[in-house]
Formats: structure tokens, sequence, C-alpha cells
């Protein structure tokens, strides 16, 4: 996360996007926080854990300058999407939801719409594709998700009138 986000920051600073540049800098102070307080908590060289993140971030951003917005677009939308298609997984296969945040999943949706949007409107490639490529992972856990609810209530129904 702390590697995306200050990727995404450094997109930020390429296209002079200052909408971009704050919350991912903000992003990015709050991840190493967390990292800091993770590492007190277990008692672990704090800088240590900072180097892959920062190779990554590294990696990421050349990519971005080197290779341009489109395949930073995709390759940053890579870790993403792994995250999203563990929770399809998991929403297609576990057998109980009662501990997945429907409200979660709206705002999470909402949040890469206006990402995608702002891409659009800027016609930033990068922001294009990685949002819009969640746009459609979120969308398809929202339809999953409201598909099981309502097969889960209709079973609920189904066994009371059986009673």
């Amino acid at each position: 996360n702390a590697a995306t986000t200050v990727s995404w920051a450094v997109h930020g600073v390429l296209t002079d996007t200052p909408q971009m540049q704050v919350p991912n800098l903000i992003g990015a102070v709050v991840a190493v926080g967390i990292v800091l307080f993770v590492c007190r908590d277990r008692r672990q060289p704090f800088l240590a854990q900072l180097v892959l993140p920062l190779l990554v971030a590294v990696a990421l951003s050349s990519v971005d300058i080197f290779l341009g917005a489109v395949a930073f677009g995709l390759i940053v939308a890579v870790p993403q999407l792994i995250g999203q298609f563990a929770q399809t997984r998991d929403l297609l296969f576990e057998p109980d939801l009662t501990g997945v945040s429907v409200v979660f999943l709206l705002v999470f949706c909402l949040i890469q719409t206006m990402w995608w949007i702002f891409g659009v409107v800027q016609l930033d490639w990068a922001l294009i594709i990685c949002a819009g490529l969640m746009v459609l992972s979120t969308v398809a856990n929202v339809v999953i998700y409201a598909i099981r609810r309502m097969r889960a209530a209709r079973s609920a129904a189904a066994v009371a009138l059986a009673r």
C-alpha cells in the first residue's frame, strides 16, 4: 500500500495534479505510521521494513517515467486487483457473508468511480486504466454480494414458510 501510494504521488507530480499528490502523500505517511507501530509492537527494526516498499515505489515510478502512463496504469493495478479478486473469491465461496460490510463495498466502488471520472476529465491514462479496472472489479463484488444476500433471504423465507 505504501509503495503504490508513493508511486501515485509521484505520478501526481509528473502530471502536475495536486489532487493526486496530497491524498497519496497522506496515505503513504499513514502507511509508514502503521508499519512503525507494528514494528514497535513486534520489536522489529523499522527501517528494514521500509526497504521493500521503497524499492517497489521506485520501480513503479520508474515504469511511469520511462514506459509511460499506460504501462504504469496497468502495472499499478495488479496488486489492487489481486486484493479485489481475493475478495471476489471469498464472496463467491465463503458460506457466511456476515463479516462483509456492504457500506465499505459501496463506498470503495464510489471512490474508484470518482477517480475514474477524474482520470477521464484529466485525460490521465494511468488513472483511467487503473481506476477503470477497479470499478469493474468492485461492481462485480457488489453484484455478487447482492445476489448472495438475496438468495440467503429467499432461503430464510422458504425455511420460515416450511415451519
